[in-house]
C-alpha cells in the first residue's frame, strides 16, 4: 500500500510540473482582469444619396474612448474620426464618389489606450446612373392655353419622382424656365406664354428615404405644342331640322359651359328627332399653312350632378378636312373619309375629352352623332372645345 502512495504522489508531482509549464507558455498573452473591449458604435445607419452615402451614428458615452475608424470595401478604404470634433451627440460623415452598388461598412471604437471595440457593421447602397436610366420620363397629354398661361397636363407618375420643371417661349419670344413643380400640385401653369410653340420638360427623381434630388440628364420636348380652342368667330351648321327652339349650334363655340341657355338641342319635333346621323359642321375660316392641326377634343353636357339621364350623346365620329363636310350627307362614312376619332361618351361625367393619336390639320371639322341614350333620339351639346395648332409657327 505504501509503494501505491509513493507512485500516486509522483505522478501528481509530474502533472503539476507540466501545467506550469503549460501556463508559463500563455502568461504573455494575457492581461490582467482579461482582454479590454471598449463598447462598440451604437445606432448605425445610413442614408442613401446620388453618389455618395451619409453614415451616422451616436457619440461613445464611455469618455475614454477617444477615436474611431470607418472601413469599407473589405478594410481596403478607411477613415479615421476624432470624437472631440463631434459636441452634438452625432457623428455624421459623407462618404462621397462611390459605385453603384453595395457597399459593408464597419465602424470600431478606440480608447485611449488603443483598445479597439468589436465592429459595428451596416450595409446600404447609394444610387447612381444605372439607377437613373431605369427611370422613365413622364409623359405629356397635352398643353393647352387659358387666356395668357399655358396649362400642362401630364400623364401618370412614374416610380420615385418628385418635381418636374420646363423650358418654354413666352409671349415676347424668349425662352424661359419655369420654377420645379411639385407631383402634388394639381395644376401646372406656365405664365405668359406664346401659343403654337413647342416646350420642353425634364423631372426629378429620388428614392423613399434618399437625400438627394437628381434632374434626369435630358429635356424631352413635348408631343404637341401649345395649342388653342377653335376661335368662336367660326360658324357651326347643323343637319335640317336639327335645332331646338333657340339652341342653336354656334352656342356650343362662345365658351359658356355651364348654362341651360347656352347650348345645342336638337330637335324634339317627332318627324326629325328619332333620324340620325346628327351632324355639326365647324368651319375654323383658317385654311392652308394656317389651318390648325388638331389634337384634342372636350365634350361638355349638362354638368346637374343629378342629370345624368340627360346626358344624350352617346356615339360620336369626329373629322377633319379641308373640303367642307355637308351636314345633311347621310352617307358620311363613305364621302368624310376617315374620323380622327371614334368615342362613345358615357353618362356619369358631363365632360369628358378625348386625345387624337394622329393629329391631323384642316378648315373643318365633323361631329357625327351616331345615336343617343335617349329613346326619343335627343342629342344636347352644351359647349365643344377643339383644341389644336398651327404646325408652321410651332418651333
Amino acid at each position: 500500500m505504501k509503494k501505491i502512495y509513493i507512485i500516486l504522489i509522483s505522478v501528481l508531482a509530474l502533472m503539476a510540473a507540466s501545467c506550469g509549464k503549460q501556463d508559463a507558455v500563455y502568461k504573455e498573452f494575457i492581461k490582467d482582469g482579461g482582454f479590454i473591449y471598449p463598447a462598440k458604435p451604437i445606432n448605425i445607419e445610413a442614408e442613401r444619396g446620388y453618389q455618395r452615402l451619409v453614415l451616422k451614428w451616436d457619440l461613445p458615452m464611455d469618455p475614454s474612448i477617444r477615436t474611431a475608424k470607418l472601413f469599407w470595401d473589405s478594410r481596403t478604404q478607411s477613415m479615421d474620426f476624432d470624437y472631440s470634433a463631434y459636441p452634438d451627440g452625432k457623428v455624421k460623415v459623407v462618404i462621397p464618389d462611390l459605385e453603384d452598388r453595395s457597399y459593408t461598412f464597419e465602424v470600431v471604437n478606440y480608447d485611449s489606450d488603443e483598445n479597439a471595440s468589436l465592429a459595428a457593421e451596416i450595409t446600404s447602397s447609394p444610387f447612381g446612373e444605372s439607377w437613373l436610366v431605369s427611370h422613365a420620363e413622364r409623359t405629356m397629354l397635352y398643353v393647352e392655353m387659358a387666356g395668357s398661361d399655358a396649362i400642362v397636363t401630364m400623364g401618370k407618375l412614374t416610380d420615385e419622382i418628385v418635381a418636374t420643371k420646363f423650358r418654354y417661349t413666352n409671349a415676347s419670344g424668349s425662352v424661359v424656365e419655369s420654377r420645379p413643380f411639385m407631383v402634388d400640385e394639381d395644376e401646372i401653369k406656365l405664365p405668359n406664354a406664346k401659343k403654337w410653340k413647342y416646350l420642353e420638360y425634364q423631372s426629378a427623381y429620388c428614392p423613399a428615404g434618399g437625400i438627394d434630388t437628381v434632374w434626369i440628364n435630358n429635356w424631352t420636348r413635348s408631343p404637341y405644342p401649345v395649342a388653342t380652342n377653335v376661335e368662336s368667330t367660326a360658324t357651326v351648321t347643323v343637319t335640317e331640322n336639327q335645332i331646338r327652339d333657340n339652341f342653336k349650334p354656334q352656342l356650343i363655340l362662345d365658351g359658356i359651359k355651364d348654362s341651360g341657355t347656352s347650348r345645342w338641342y336638337s330637335s324634339n319635333n317627332a318627324n326629325y328627332r328619332l333620324l340620325f346621323p346628327k351632324i355639326l359642321v365647324i368651319d375654323t375660316k383658317l385654311s392652308g399653312d394656317n389651318a390648325m392641326t388638331f389634337n384634342h377634343f372636350v365634350f361638355y353636357e349638362d354638368p346637374d350632378p343629378d342629370g345624368q339621364t340627360r346626358r344624350y350623346i352617346r356615339s360620336v365620329n369626329v373629322y377633319v378636312g379641308d373640303t367642307k363636310f355637308n351636314p345633311d350627307d347621310s352617307n358620311y362614312a363613305r364621302t368624310f373619309g376617315d374620323p380622327v376619332l371614334t368615342v362613345s361618351l358615357n353618362q356619369l361625367s358631363a365632360v369628358q375629352d378625348f386625345i387624337v393619336s394622329t393629329p391631323k390639320r384642316g378648315r373643318y371639322i365633323a361631329l357625327v352623332f351616331r345615336n343617343s341614350y335617349n329613346s326619343s333620339g335627343f342629342v344636347d351639346l352644351w359647349e365643344l372645345e377643339a383644341f389644336g395648332y398651327v404646325e408652321k409657327n410651332a418651333n
